[in-house]
């Protein structure tokens, strides 16, 4: 939760030195956006290599693709609290109401994006087993909760997540202001992202995916607007953006 007493410091009293020439002005935020670039980058190769096909017990409850997404997004879900937290602290401004009302939705967010996940992972893995030739009356539970339940509830709780993130940049503002190899590291982790979301809209059944895309895109490049000096705004308009118009690009090509 944001609100978490180390997130809500003492403000700085005495000046801020600035990075000497040469140095990052953001490098914990690249560390961070870094790792999650990795995890997107782990959950493609789990989900396209058959390495982890094999049951997880004896009984083949589960199979130990669906268990490392389960644990790749327990990993998404940490990296996002860790930035938020970062742009607390790095910030100057002090608004402990903001980060009540932030830390609230960002655990709802949590708890909606896990929910969803959990049930994504545990039913697509019954549906692909057991009815994949015959459509009974617990397969078709099976395939709604697959196919429509659990993408809505994942999609709303990334939403959560992701709009949380962006609002505490913009009500935290930072004011190092980006270099040139920051806006290099911030571009390159976004291109990843882009490269995550165009691989979700362009090659596979998207479902309600473009629309929410779509509205966190927009989201993104209107807070970019108002305050374009801002890493993690960047960061999001350009992944949103570059992920829509190669997605949109493939699918005319």
């Amino acid at each position: 939760m944001i609100s978490h007493p180390s997130l809500t410091q003492v403000p700085h009293t005495g000046p801020r030195s600035a990075p000497r020439p040469g140095r990052l002005a953001h490098g914990r935020l690249h560390l961070l956006l870094t790792l999650n670039s990795l995890v997107v980058v782990l959950v493609s190769v789990n989900r396209k290599s058959g390495s982890t096909l094999a049951f997880v017990a004896d009984n083949g409850f589960l199979r130990w693709v669906e268990i490392d997404n389960m644990l790749l997004g327990l990993c998404t879900v940490l990296l996002y609290y860790l930035v938020a937290a970062h742009l607390v602290t790095d910030s100057r401004h002090r608004r402990h109401g903001a980060t009540v009302a932030l830390g609230t939705l960002f655990t709802t967010g949590a708890y909606v994006y896990a929910l969803g996940l959990g049930d994504h992972e545990i039913t697509n893995y019954l549906h692909g087993r057991f009815c994949s030739e015959s459509l009974p009356a617990i397969c078709r539970v099976v395939a709604y909760n697959d196919d429509v339940f659990s993408d809505v509830v994942f999609l709303t709780g990334f939403t959560l997540l992701n709009t949380t993130v962006m609002l505490t940049q913009f009500l935290f503002p930072t004011d190092r202001a980006p270099r040139r190899w920051d806006n290099v590291l911030i571009t390159v982790n976004a291109l990843f992202i882009g490269a995550g979301i165009t691989a979700n809209l362009a090659f596979e059944n998207a479902g309600f995916d473009p629309f929410v895309i779509g509205v966190t895109a927009v989201f993104a490049l209107v807070l970019l607007k108002i305050s374009p000096r801002q890493p993690m705004l960047r960061y999001y308009g350009i992944a949103y953006t570059v992920g829509l118009l190669a997605t949109a690009l493939i699918k005319t090509v």
